[in-house]
């Protein structure tokens, strides 16, 4: 055996200088392609694999494939939970403490450090690592983290770009913002404004059309690509090719209490939850189906069906690119999906001046809903549903604001099939993909740069080590709604109309839909995690306020 072995080794060696390198499995001998995908406002239970109703073949294959994700976490909304994606570092210190578009109205919290509204310069995004790493980068769909000069996506490791700098806007060619006053959205492609889309222009096809001939038309040099795909669906307005707008239109008939409840009975089944959960309380503001007035039950049917159909159009259009790279690229691919936060059930139409510009602006009739010109959103009693068996929705601390549904896929096999259900979070993500690629965040060579706040999961996710954070505290703030997870309890702050403002206690273990208060029965847990909370919101620079100060005002 020992003759063997150095036989072999020689031959290596001699196969090696001479020119021939053995055919390794390419995870072993080259970086990999990598490819992130990020759906917005798409709920925990919003795919098939997590128990919906919503037809999602193919990200429902690669997480048969691949590894599901049951316990990652996002921040409360958009905004924040993209600074932590690209950053790996808390979105209080990266510079997106709250949403850009929410500084508008919060003048008390303009200025303060943290809360610029776009990245700011402690940090660097863990694209420009891969780019100067020698990683080709693309990007296309929603940035939502700056659109000055020097903060847009070619001006942070991207080498091509294509999409909309703000929070959102129309899916259709007229671009329309997501607020009063913006005509149009903000797009830009390869650093220049974009001042009318193509006719033919949809979201999430455009998107991945642009994704697929970046790919396409990248430069043979050997060198591996990175892209990142941010579409815009399923967030309002709720829009959707007039071929598309009938495809859900009598599945969701039962009310969604009955549909809440079935996903959470599927989600039994799939195993994602074990058998003893209970499924949380919908939303007091949320009334009974069965008391609504028949036309009320029209429209909130028509919001479903247009959200269901939005989101088994981005997974048609996910697929396509799944089938460019499965045909066309031999060298290994990781697939990353994610959602950035939980589903929208905040009430969109009293933010802002939206009262007054949407009905003077938009045709919501009926017969309308879900074309070009209307503009509608999902509301609390559906969102409560599509982020079943969880409490609350985006904005929100409490699960159904922060927790999403997550898929690791290599085409080469390289993440075991497999359902996971250790803490993980977004900003697990950056020090994750670098870890892939081998390369390091630049503050490990003296930098001014802050360190990454997220650690590397690619170790859990190969099976080498049990836990990605064990039992380090992990904090959230938003709009003065906090939350802290320290191993197997969670303590979480919500303020009124949603809480009472005082500090909850669970063990999300056993609890994980936060039914349980054990805040009396374990006071000692509970002060160490709010006092581990306080030592996060002071490193963090969160900028305490004791009310809510983001949707909830609204409802």
């Amino acid at each position: 055996m020992r003759f063997f072995k150095a036989s072999f080794i020689k031959l290596l060696l001699v196969l090696t200088f001479s020119g021939f390198i053995p055919n390794l499995p390419a995870a072993e001998t080259k970086q990999p392609n990598i490819i992130l995908i990020v759906a917005d406002d798409l709920g925990y239970s919003d795919l098939g694999v997590y128990g919906s109703e919503i037809r999602t073949p193919n990200l429902d294959t690669i997480a048969q494939q691949g590894i599901q994700l049951t316990n990652y976490h996002t921040g409360p909304t958009c905004g924040p939970t993209r600074a932590m994606l690209m950053t790996g570092i808390d979105n209080h210190r990266a510079g997106l403490g709250t949403n850009s578009a929410a500084l508008r109205r919060l003048p008390e919290l303009k200025g303060l450090p943290g809360y610029e509204g776009y990245l700011n310069d402690r940090v660097i995004p863990f694209s420009k690592i891969l780019n100067e790493g020698g990683y080709h980068t693309f990007m296309a769909g929603k940035w939502d983290l700056g659109k000055i000069k020097g903060k847009l996506p070619t001006d942070q490791g991207f080498d091509r770009y294509f999409g909309i700098a703000d929070g959102g806007g129309s899916h259709f060619s007229d671009g329309r913002g997501t607020f009063a006053g913006q005509q149009m959205a903000t797009y830009f492609e390869d650093g220049k404004s974009v001042t009318k889309l193509p006719d033919d222009f949809y979201s999430s096809e455009s998107y991945t059309d642009h994704v697929l001939d970046y790919i396409d038309n990248a430069p043979n040099d050997g060198n591996p690509f990175f892209a990142y795909l941010a579409y815009t669906a399923p967030h309002w307005p709720l829009q959707v090719p007039d071929e598309w707008i009938e495809k859900y239109k009598g599945i969701y008939d039962s009310g969604w209490e009955e549909i809440r409840k079935n996903r959470f009975e599927r989600q039994k089944e799939l195993g994602i939850l074990e058998s003893e959960v209970n499924l949380s309380p919908m939303n007091r503001a949320v009334k009974n189906w069965a008391d609504l007035p028949v036309f009320q039950k029209q429209i909130e049917l028509k919001r479903i069906e247009l959200h269901a159909a939005m989101v088994e159009l981005m997974d048609f259009h996910i697929g396509r690119l799944i089938e460019y790279i499965e045909t066309n690229i031999e060298r290994e691919t990781i697939i990353i999906f994610v959602s950035d936060n939980g589903a929208e059930g905040n009430a969109i139409g009293e933010v802002g001046d939206n009262k007054y510009w949407i009905p003077a602006t938009f045709d919501n009739r009926l017969e309308n809903m879900g074309k070009r010109d209307s503009y509608v959103w999902l509301g609390a009693g559906w969102a409560n549903a599509m982020v079943s068996p969880f409490r609350n929705y985006k904005s929100y601390t409490t699960e159904g604001g922060i927790k999403t549904p997550a898929i690791f896929y290599s085409t080469k096999g390289r993440f075991k099939k497999n359902t996971k259900n250790s803490v993980m979070t977004v900003m697990d993500i950056a020090p994750t993909i670098l870890d892939i690629a081998k390369l390091e965040h630049p503050q490990e060579k003296e930098t001014n740069l802050l360190p990454m706040t997220g650690r590397s999961a690619l170790g859990y996710l190969t099976n080498k080590t049990e836990s990605v954070h064990g039992n380090k505290p992990i904090g959230w703030e938003l709009y003065g709604n906090r939350a802290l997870i320290k191993g197997e309890f969670k303590a979480v702050l919500i303020w009124p109309p949603e809480g009472n403002g005082e500090w909850q206690l669970y063990n999300i273990i056993k609890d994980p839909t936060e039914n349980n208060n054990l805040a009396k029965s374990h006071p000692s847990v509970l002060n160490e995690l709010i006092t581990d909370w306080q030592g996060y919101a002071e490193i963090n620079g969160v900028a305490i306020i004791d009310e809510d100060i983001g949707y909830g005002r609204y409802q």
